[in-house]
């Protein structure tokens, strides 16, 4: 399996940072340092992804009893849904 290039990762926690920081009402570039830092940070608890997120994953790329990602598509769909259920998760806690 061809390993990914290490600057992908900073790529991914350079989005992040800017989203916290625009969220936060300012730019990344201000404070990048504290901005990775809290990226980094929001990133550590999806390691330990929970039941919630494992079953979307699951629900996303699933199609039969021989269930397997496949392909780089797959993937990408079963980390999105997985994304996207901790952030329901999220939201529905805030209610």
């Amino acid at each position: 399996m061809a390993k990914q290039p290490a600057n992908k990762a900073g790529i991914m926690i350079d989005q992040i940072a800017d989203a916290i920081a625009k969220s936060d009402g300012a730019k990344s570039s201000a404070d990048p340092d504290r901005y990775r830092r809290l990226a980094l940070a929001a990133l550590k608890p999806l390691g330990k992804p929970t039941d919630t997120m494992i079953d979307a994953a699951h629900e996303a790329v699933w199609f039969d009893a021989e269930w397997a990602i496949n392909s780089r598509a797959d993937f990408r769909k079963a980390v999105r849904a997985m994304i996207l259920a901790a952030m329901k998760e999220g939201d529905d806690r805030a209610e």
